[in-house]
């Protein structure tokens, strides 16, 4: 097919396009079937990639358009896919995803939620441990107790006050006074004579009640829920919840647990300081007032025969004697016959109306 006309670009996108007639069209096929091999002319692979271009540039449902129109149309998208080329490559592989349960991902799961839940209370519980065990162990450690039985112990604080601590009690403080007070916790009875530092209150717990100073003596009693604080120098605040009482010199106050009221009394009664000076005096005092001193001053147990003895006044004083001296003073006073029961000691004798 020498004689053949020379295809050009246009004929081949107007073939394309659809628009040929017969005798164009049979040209067009012609040389598809038979390139005659000049390089001026487009080749057979040039046609084959104007079709696939054209293919995905115009639809099959494009209404008819300008021959010229979507040949220029065809060029232009071929000049942009020969820039835009992508040398092929060697494939990416990546790891298929670990199958997941529909709606269950990451820590949606059900074992991640658990772990997360197991770690704070892990967590939690080691605050609570740390905080409190052993905050309360560290606290401790930073602490002294004292405890009397039978004997009576003399103490000086690390701040350099002095107590005195009566039979049967416990007194608990800290190595070293720091912060803004220094705190004592006191069961039983002491007698102190507190260091001043008015920037540094001096704060004794006692059950339910609370006694401030910054520098006096006084005794504090609590035995029981009645607590008694009695002054010998200087001034005290003695505090039950919302009650305050002010003492001074010589005065004294209880609180009746019953009345859940602090009761202030007229002076400090002659034996509020005895277990600390070891003087007993009493004045015209009843003899069951009388044994129920000297019980508490000797750790004794005494006892009265009968009621009509307890009516019975004694006037007397004791300084630093035995309980056998005491006893027998009081029952040649009055006329009283002593009898042993083991560990008891009864008074018998006719009585006082």
């Amino acid at each position: 097919m020498a004689d053949q006309q020379p295809i050009d670009d246009a004929l081949l996108g107007k073939f394309l396009a659809g628009e040929t007639d017969p005798a164009e069209s049979a040209r067009v096929r012609a040389w598809l079937s038979n390139r005659n091999g000049n390089k001026s002319e487009p080749s057979q692979d040039d046609f084959a990639r104007f079709e696939r271009i054209w293919e995905a540039a115009e639809p099959d449902d494009q209404p008819a358009v300008d021959t010229d129109a979507a040949w220029r149309a065809v060029r232009q998208k071929m000049r942009t896919t020969d820039r835009n080329a992508i040398p092929r490559a060697e494939p990416i592989i990546k790891p298929l995803p670990t199958p997941r349960n529909e709606g269950q991902t990451g820590w949606n799961q059900p074992i991640y939620r658990l772990a997360a839940v197991l770690a704070l209370v892990l967590s939690f519980g080691w605050i609570v441990y740390k905080f409190r065990f052993m905050g309360e162990e560290h606290h401790a450690m930073n602490r002294m107790t004292l405890v009397t039985n039978d004997n009576k112990i003399s103490k000086t604080l690390p701040d350099g006050t002095r107590v005195f601590l009566n039979r049967h009690s416990t007194l608990t403080y800290p190595l070293a006074f720091t912060g803004d007070r220094r705190e004592v916790t006191l069961t039983g009875e002491a007698f102190f004579d507190v260091t001043p530092d008015a920037s540094h209150p001096f704060r004794i717990s006692v059950r339910n009640s609370v006694v401030q100073v910054l520098g006096t003596s006084f005794s504090v009693q609590a035995y029981d829920a009645n607590v008694s604080v009695a002054v010998r120098t200087g001034k005290v605040k003695f505090s039950h919840g919302r009650t305050n009482v002010l003492l001074t010199k010589d005065q004294q106050a209880t609180l009746e647990s019953s009345a859940d009221t602090i009761r202030r009394m007229p002076q400090v009664t002659p034996n509020a300081f005895a277990y600390k000076t070891g003087q007993l005096v009493f004045d015209n005092e009843p003899l069951r007032d009388v044994v129920q001193t000297i019980n508490q001053f000797y750790n004794a147990d005494v006892r009265l025969a009968n009621a009509q003895l307890g009516n019975c006044r004694l006037t007397t004083r004791f300084d630093k004697t035995s309980l056998d001296d005491a006893l027998a003073v009081t029952a040649e006073t009055l006329s009283l016959r002593i009898r042993h029961e083991g560990k008891q000691v009864i008074l018998e004798g006719i009585g006082c109306q």
